[in-house]
């Protein structure tokens, strides 16, 4: 009666864990998810801050401008780069799924070392990197114009 108790509470155990990890990994799935969108629309945001700083002609962004012009460069390029590398995590991670379908005899399993995962995994961590230094490049150059003026 103990073996058939104890390989019930193994089994058990076993079911729990395998719930658990479906959970864990769905919740990974939508941070990632969010991180991507967010990352994204912080390019955005700053491309758009970047271009409505140069373009306007108020004593504030002339101002700003003449004091932080390569900051201001700076944290647009990084905002493009965010964009440009949310869109080619994406077209890498087609890749990977595309050749993942094509291994039948690997159970569909990614391959790690396939250049599309590779590049997928670089490009997610580089726009998080370079959204986060554009972001910091602008809250702090406005930060210092404003309270320095």
């Amino acid at each position: 009666m103990t073996d058939s108790n104890e390989r019930s509470e193994a089994v058990g155990a076993e079911a729990f864990a395998k719930a658990e990890r479906k959970a864990r990994v769905s919740h990974k799935g939508a941070v990632t998810g969010r991180i991507s969108e967010t990352s994204r629309l912080v390019g955005f945001g700053i491309v758009a801050w970047v271009f409505a700083i140069h373009t306007s002609e108020t004593p504030f962004s002339t101002t700003y401008i003449a004091q932080y012009e390569a900051w201001v460069n700076f944290a647009g390029l990084v905002g493009m780069l965010a964009i440009i590398f949310d869109y080619f995590q994406y077209l890498c991670a087609y890749f990977s799924v595309q050749n993942a379908l094509g291994r039948k005899s690997a159970n569909y399993q990614f391959n790690k070392k396939h250049f599309g995962y590779v590049l997928q995994e670089i490009f997610f961590w580089a726009k998080q990197i370079c959204a986060a230094a554009g972001a910091l490049v602008v809250a702090t150059t406005f930060a210092f114009s404003v309270v320095l003026e």
